[in-house]
């Protein structure tokens, strides 16, 4: 018999996925904890996926909520279901993604027994667009990383193994004390997890492949690397920027130039740099970038 619980709501940002939102829904709906609440977000699909969700509505009526605005990206969508949200914990699943059964009955026993901890993650394993399990050797990389030198900024401004906003299950109280998703296309997931280092607050990881994360041709992330490098340089220059006066330990500073150097990004990151360094405080934020034409202009063509 499934348990149910009050403390949970579930956010799913819906855009032209009509071949996996229901398959993303079932797997909310099929775990051994439900949740309080599961908040649909279409961001102005064009495809037949509200149709879809309708159809789900009727079903699952009692638990689900259900609304469509025109797209504005995923960050201002899963922004927008976070604020309607009335659970004590928010998980995220975008559209494509599937929970594994025992996802939320894992995160809150984890939860349960480490009351010090903000937010979890789990590992992953990957579906095609098909559904058919596969490998991601560059996540066994970068995950394997992160292992290897348990420093868990340092392995996600080299790879972000947590991947996305799918594997973040995090108190809701959290998103009043850090704010919300930053408007970046690409890089929010990774700008959302390294603020809550910077913030200090913790993150447990469960060693259980606890979602599985689609691969198909229309992941946001294989659209256009050369945007993906500009704001995964904005990101990280943002974060090193703020951490700069409590953190003055050379070594992390050599490790973390050999990472950007590796990436290509160490030229980028000193642009932005100068970049937040002009900026009033009150408007120091890493997406602040994407409102001043005259700098876009600059940073991508240096990026190319």
């Amino acid at each position: 018999m499934k348990q149910s619980t009050s403390r949970i709501s579930v956010i799913v940002p819906l855009y032209n996925h009509e071949n996996y939102i229901a398959n993303a829904l079932d797997s909310v709906y099929s775990q051994t904890v439900l949740p309080k609440e599961v908040i649909v977000v279409d961001d102005g699909s064009r495809d037949s996926s509200v149709s879809i969700v309708q159809k789900k509505l009727a079903e699952y009526s009692d638990s689900m909520i259900f609304w469509s605005h025109p797209n504005q990206g995923a960050h201002y969508t899963i922004n927008a279901g976070i604020y309607r949200a009335t659970g004590e914990f928010v998980s995220i699943l975008n559209s494509d993604d599937v929970y594994a059964p025992e996802r939320f009955k894992e995160c809150m026993n984890f939860f349960d027994a480490n009351p010090d901890i903000d937010a979890v993650c789990t590992e992953l394993s990957f579906l095609n667009e098909f559904g058919k399990p596969i490998r991601n050797p560059w996540y066994e990389q970068a995950y394997s990383y992160y292992k290897s030198i348990n420093n868990l900024s340092l392995a996600l401004i080299n790879g972000n193994f947590l991947m996305t906003t799918s594997n973040l299950f995090v108190r809701r109280t959290v998103f009043d004390e850090i704010g919300s998703f930053s408007s970046l296309r690409y890089a929010h997931d990774l700008d959302f997890f390294l603020r809550l280092i910077l913030r200090s607050k913790k993150i447990g990881i469960i060693g259980k492949p606890l979602l599985s994360y689609r691969l198909h041709s229309g992941n946001t992330i294989s659209e256009d690397v050369l945007r993906v490098k500009v704001e995964w340089a904005a990101v990280v220059a943002f974060f090193i920027y703020s951490q700069w006066k409590r953190n003055r330990e050379w070594d992390y500073y050599a490790a973390l130039t050999r990472i950007t150097d590796q990436h290509t990004l160490t030229r980028l990151l000193m642009y932005f740099f100068a970049y937040y360094h002009s900026l009033p405080p009150d408007e120091l934020t890493c997406d602040a970038f994407t409102r001043d034409e005259s700098f876009m202009r600059f940073v991508y063509s240096e990026a190319r």
